[in-house]
Protein backbone atom coordinates (compact mmCIF):
# COMPACT_ATOMS: atom_id res chain seq x y z
CA UNK A 1 0.00 0.00 0.00
CA UNK A 2 1.48 3.33 -1.07
CA UNK A 3 1.65 6.06 1.49
CA UNK A 4 1.14 9.66 0.61
CA UNK A 5 4.24 11.72 0.85
CA UNK A 6 3.80 14.82 2.97
CA UNK A 7 4.90 17.98 1.24
CA UNK A 8 6.68 20.58 3.31
CA UNK A 9 4.56 23.50 4.37
CA UNK A 10 5.93 26.98 4.56
CA UNK A 11 4.72 29.76 6.74
CA UNK A 12 4.10 32.84 4.64
CA UNK A 13 3.64 36.15 6.35
CA UNK A 14 1.08 37.84 4.12
CA UNK A 15 1.02 41.56 4.45
CA UNK A 16 -2.08 43.70 4.14
CA UNK A 17 -2.96 47.34 4.64
CA UNK A 18 -4.41 46.33 8.00
CA UNK A 19 -1.22 44.60 9.13
CA UNK A 20 1.32 47.29 8.29
CA UNK A 21 2.02 50.86 9.24
CA UNK A 22 1.28 52.72 6.00
CA UNK A 23 3.41 55.63 7.20
CA UNK A 24 6.47 53.33 7.23
CA UNK A 25 8.14 53.31 3.80
CA UNK A 26 9.86 49.96 4.37
CA UNK A 27 6.58 48.27 5.24
CA UNK A 28 4.81 49.86 2.27
CA UNK A 29 7.66 48.78 -0.02
CA UNK A 30 7.36 45.21 1.29
CA UNK A 31 3.60 45.22 0.65
CA UNK A 32 4.11 46.66 -2.82
CA UNK A 33 6.71 43.98 -3.60
CA UNK A 34 4.32 41.26 -2.40
CA UNK A 35 1.52 42.59 -4.60
CA UNK A 36 3.80 42.87 -7.64
CA UNK A 37 5.11 39.33 -7.17
CA UNK A 38 1.57 37.94 -6.92
CA UNK A 39 0.56 39.89 -10.03
CA UNK A 40 3.54 38.57 -11.95
CA UNK A 41 2.57 34.99 -11.11
CA UNK A 42 -0.95 35.63 -12.44
CA UNK A 43 0.31 37.41 -15.57
CA UNK A 44 2.76 34.60 -16.37
CA UNK A 45 0.02 32.02 -15.90
CA UNK A 46 -2.28 33.91 -18.28
CA UNK A 47 0.55 34.32 -20.81
CA UNK A 48 1.27 30.58 -20.71
CA UNK A 49 -2.43 29.85 -21.25
CA UNK A 50 -2.59 32.17 -24.29
CA UNK A 51 0.50 30.50 -25.75
CA UNK A 52 -1.02 27.06 -25.12
CA UNK A 53 -4.23 28.12 -26.89
CA UNK A 54 -2.26 29.52 -29.84
CA UNK A 55 -3.45 33.07 -29.30
CA UNK A 56 0.07 34.51 -28.95
CA UNK A 57 3.58 33.24 -29.65
CA UNK A 58 6.40 33.11 -27.08
CA UNK A 59 7.30 36.73 -27.87
CA UNK A 60 3.75 37.90 -27.22
CA UNK A 61 2.87 38.48 -30.86
CA UNK A 62 -0.81 38.03 -31.64
CA UNK A 63 -1.42 34.94 -33.77
CA UNK A 64 -5.20 34.88 -33.96
CA UNK A 65 -6.85 37.97 -35.40
CA UNK A 66 -10.17 36.51 -36.46
CA UNK A 67 -13.20 37.55 -34.43
CA UNK A 68 -16.08 35.34 -33.33
CA UNK A 69 -19.13 35.51 -35.62
CA UNK A 70 -21.16 37.74 -33.30
CA UNK A 71 -18.36 40.33 -33.03
CA UNK A 72 -17.86 40.93 -36.75
CA UNK A 73 -19.11 44.15 -38.34
CA UNK A 74 -21.58 42.40 -40.62
CA UNK A 75 -22.96 40.14 -37.88
CA UNK A 76 -26.68 40.03 -37.30
CA UNK A 77 -26.91 40.43 -33.54
CA UNK A 78 -29.82 40.58 -31.20
CA UNK A 79 -29.02 41.85 -27.76
CA UNK A 80 -32.55 41.27 -26.57
CA UNK A 81 -33.16 44.97 -25.97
Amino acid sequence: MATERQLPTYSVNRLSLDSINIENDEEMDALTQQVLEAGNVIAESERAEMIRKGIIDIRGNLLKTDLPEDMRKDAKRDFGG
